[in-house]
């Protein structure tokens, strides 16, 4: 269960594409989460907005380049350092989660999905920045070629 939480709270958000693979949460299963996953699920959904805001503040950067490299760049890297506390911040609060949830795993298979489910997390927040700065650049480059 530890390990569909922390995907679907942290992978939904990453990347739009990985959003539709995230499975939700059952009634069943919802009733079975722990206290502290049901508070972890919650600052996620925060942190989600959070990106969402952040994807919107993107676009608007890119657009505004109008096929200008230098100036979308510039653009994009101010939206990605202001938002980097975020992510930085999230990760930590998931590392404590995860840390907390393997402390009460019942076994060691358990444990092992869960650091499984914290390095595709770290993987995906980590790289989201770099990735964002690659789709910036062919985008803005698209714009240069349209005009």
């Amino acid at each position: 269960m530890i390990k569909a939480l922390s995907l679907a709270a942290a992978l939904a958000f990453a990347t739009p594409a990985l959003a539709g693979m995230v499975p939700q949460a059952t009634p069943a299963s919802a009733d079975a989460r722990s206290p502290e996953a049901v508070a972890f699920e919650a600052r996620a959904e925060v942190f989600k907005a959070r990106m969402a805001q952040m994807n919107i503040e993107f676009k608007a950067a890119v657009d505004g380049a109008a096929g200008d490299q230098d100036r979308g760049m510039a653009a994009v890297n101010a939206v990605l350092a202001s938002y980097q506390p975020d992510i930085a911040a999230f990760l930590a609060d998931f590392d404590r989660f995860i840390d907390s949830e393997a402390a009460g795993a019942p076994d060691d298979a358990a444990r092992q999905g869960m650091d499984a489910a914290r390095t595709a997390v770290r993987q995906s927040l980590e790289g989201l920045p770099d990735q964002m700065r690659a789709g910036a650049r062919t985008l803005i480059a698209n714009q240069a070629a349209a005009n």
